[in-house]
């Protein structure tokens, strides 16, 4: 299953956000999941993520990893927001 991750960068400090994300991109592996695409607009305002994980338990393990959890506070410190959908599928050609 496919995750898309839009991350509104707007009113981010930028510098707290690569820390989070740094973070908690190492994670993924933990939870049988990997980062398929990391984009970064052009004009910095936006970021979006392709997750990929092989069943709604790995996504919802590393929602909740404990690891991730402590770093609440660096998120909402940051000044980002997000949004996840989960992606059906993706249209070829």
């Amino acid at each position: 299953m496919l995750r898309l991750v839009t991350i509104d960068l707007s009113q981010a400090d930028l510098d707290v956000f690569e820390r989070y994300e740094a973070s908690v991109l190492v994670l993924l592996p933990k939870h049988r999941g990997r980062l398929e695409l990391r984009v970064r607009a052009l004009d910095g305002q936006t970021e979006t993520h392709l997750l990929y994980f092989p069943d709604e338990q790995a996504f919802d393990s590393f929602r909740s990893d404990p690891a991730r959890l402590v770093l609440a506070d660096e998120w909402k410190r940051c000044g980002a927001l997000s949004t996840v959908q989960l992606v059906e599928r993706i249209a070829e050609g």
